[in-house]
């Protein structure tokens, strides 16, 4: 990776960081409706401290200069006192009650001010996310409200000047896999976990507080607090729902009881009878009613189930369910799925594209929602939509209904974990309703016959001149894990060389491999394989957990697996709290004892290689 040095001038950066509680927050509520968060250790966003340390690496030279933000109450000063420690030349601290209680929204107006204050920029730069929210959804937000072009999740980063101005050529990782991006400055950009190591600095290193400048809404704007336009209604403890038997002897003896009890559960248990509930029939009620559903790549099992939420919310409103996608795109299984037109946009630049649906969106009306998964390019897009119509954005969704407001307006709401153990319901008082879901926690519907053609409005895209992107490098197939009936999860405690021992179990159980973002922070897995709060939801018959301690934060990712069995040597490891069989014992000599126990039993399927097994070999 290289960047500016002392014989090349420097860019003008500015790092957007968040202080966020060490283990994620509570989750609750405090007395004014707000998440409560006063009172907790807190740090540097880990993926922020990512970007905090590019700001810093690309500000180095003649005529370089690297800003710090952050948005927070007066405790958040020392985010920033650490941030001027790593070698930030200046900080600013945007702290009022103005802003309690901000949403991504709200958030994003306030710090893209504080850029614009701070005179021309060269780099914006962003966390790709924060553990405690995970909306990533601010850094293109800052980019629609300063006009900028937003790339993320930025690998390499290097810097090349010409005559035409200067350039970043960055490798982009996303869900779907890597490519080459070349953008042009001024930009936005998300730093990715495995970019660089972590700004930290140790406390008696941090400078006083009188270096950071405090600004409040008055000096960013005309003074009235602003109104966020969704909001955390409530927030629900979820009551434990793993008892876990603890096994413990000769580690082949606990192999044999620990597969005795996972088939006792599925004989309690088993799978629902029959197909699952069908996509609802077409919409014929009024035309102007309308559910946009931005598809993405319109393959694969995440788009047919977000298809199907949509046309179940659009049903009972006599709505039409429009789906967003490329050109060239089959429409039939689309159809099937639960569209009942299409928007087919010429090329899928997400802020061309973006300003083209809001041209449509101004032509045709108001549609009840705007929905998308919960990935990069949906994600970019609605965030971009939030800011121009005003209405924020409801993130990572695990479910969505309607409701009446007390004004007789149809609204959406959503559910979204939140903390430990808690879930969130999101509502929004916005003119839009626009929310991502993450389509591993919806149910995946019989598709609905439909042999008629679809109506579809062919959608000019003007070109993105600032940014040149190269071909995907696909890492992996992101709905293998998703619709994966066994998945085996490891944490740092299984190492990358050690993987092969994990082959021949994968083998008989058909199973995939899965990680927590520790490991995918490390590289030792694809992105597409993490699951957490921060990451993506399985919903397997059986998840093994190998190597991890069992921080909540991953574990929420497959807390609607039928059967979790952990494995640990310590007897108090917290994952035990989350699962419903444990094996005290070595993960090395469990998986062996497991492997020739279901080999014992004939549990034989058709081997096969996973592609996170293969990726991880390499």
């Amino acid at each position: 990776m290289t960047g500016p040095s002392e014989h090349q001038p420097g860019l003008r950066t500015v790092a957007l960081i968040k202080q966020v509680p060490l283990e994620g927050g509570t989750g609750e509520l405090a007395a004014d409706g707000r998440l409560r968060r006063t009172g907790l250790a807190t740090e540097i966003n880990p993926w922020c401290r990512r970007a905090l340390a590019q700001a810093v690496r690309l500000a180095a030279g003649p005529a370089g200069n690297s800003t710090v933000v952050t948005m927070g109450p007066p405790s958040a000063v020392d985010a920033l006192r650490e941030a001027l420690a790593c070698g930030v030349d200046e900080a600013l601290h945007l702290c009022d009650p103005g802003w309690a209680g901000a949403d991504c929204l709200v958030t994003a107006k306030a710090l893209s001010a504080a850029v614009t204050s701070l005179g021309p920029v060269d780099l914006v730069v962003v966390g790709r996310s924060s553990v405690d929210g995970n909306t990533g959804a601010v850094g293109a937000m800052v980019a629609e409200l300063l006009g900028l072009p937003f790339v993320g999740a930025a690998l390499a980063i290097d810097v090349d000047r010409s005559d035409e101005g200067v350039t970043l050529h960055t490798t982009v990782q996303s869900d779907e896999g890597s490519r080459s991006v070349h953008v042009a400055l001024p930009a936005v950009v998300a730093i990715a976990e495995r970019s660089c190591h972590p700004a930290k600095a140790p406390a008696e290193l941090w400078p006083a507080a009188s270096r950071i400048r405090t600004v409040t809404t008055s000096q960013l704007g005309d003074g009235r607090p602003a109104q966020s336009p969704t909001q955390v209604t409530q927030v629900c403890r979820q009551p434990r729902s793993r008892t876990p038997v603890m096994l413990r002897g000769p580690v082949e003896r606990q192999a044999e009881e620990a597969l005795d009890l996972w088939e006792a559960r599925q004989a309690l248990d088993p799978a629902p009878a029959g197909a699952p509930p069908g996509v609802p029939p077409r919409g014929w009620g009024d035309t102007f009613s309308r559910v946009v559903v931005l598809t993405g790549q319109p393959g694969g099992a995440g788009p047919q189930a977000l298809l199907g939420e949509a046309a179940v919310l659009a049903a009972p409103l006599g709505a039409q369910v429009a789906a967003v996608v490329g050109p060239g795109t089959d429409p039939g299984p689309l159809a099937s799925w639960g569209a009942d037109e299409l928007i087919v946009l010429e090329d899928d630049a997400p802020r061309p594209a973006a300003a083209a649906l809001a041209s449509w969106i101004g032509i045709h009306g108001m549609p009840l929602a705007l929905l998308g998964a919960a990935r990069s390019w949906e994600r970019e897009v609605l965030s971009r939509l939030a800011v121009r119509f005003d209405s924020g954005l409801m993130t990572d969704l695990t479910r969505v209904e309607t409701h009446t407001d007390g004004e007789g307006r149809i609204r959406v709401r959503g559910r979204k974990p939140s903390g430990q153990g808690a879930v969130a319901e999101i509502a929004s008082r916005g003119p839009l309703q626009i929310a991502s879901l993450r389509t591993g926690f919806l149910e995946l519907r019989t598709p609905r016959a439909h042999s008629a053609g679809l109506p579809a409005w062919d959608l000019a895209v003007g070109a993105e001149p600032a940014v040149r992107c190269g071909p995907w490098r696909q890492d992996d197939d992101y709905d293998t894990l998703e619709r994966a009936e066994i998945v085996i999860g490891v944490g740092l405690g299984v190492e990358p060389e050690r993987y092969a021992e994990l082959l021949p179990l994968c083998r008989l159980l058909d199973a995939e491999l899965a990680a927590t973002r520790k490991v995918t922070d490390a590289g030792w897995l694809p992105h597409s394989r993490q699951l957490g709060i921060t990451a993506r939801s399985i919903a397997p018959r059986l998840y093994i957990a190998l190597g991890t301690s069992g921080n909540t934060r991953h574990m929420s990712g497959v807390e609607r697996a039928a059967t979790v069995i952990a494995v640990n040597h310590d007897a108090g490891a917290p994952v035990f709290d989350h699962s419903d069989i444990g094996m005290v014992a070595d993960w090395g000599a469990a998986v062996r004892a497991l492997t020739a126990a279901v080999e014992r039993r004939g549990e034989t399927r058709a081997p096969k290689e996973t592609s996170a097994m293969a990726e991880g070999r390499r």
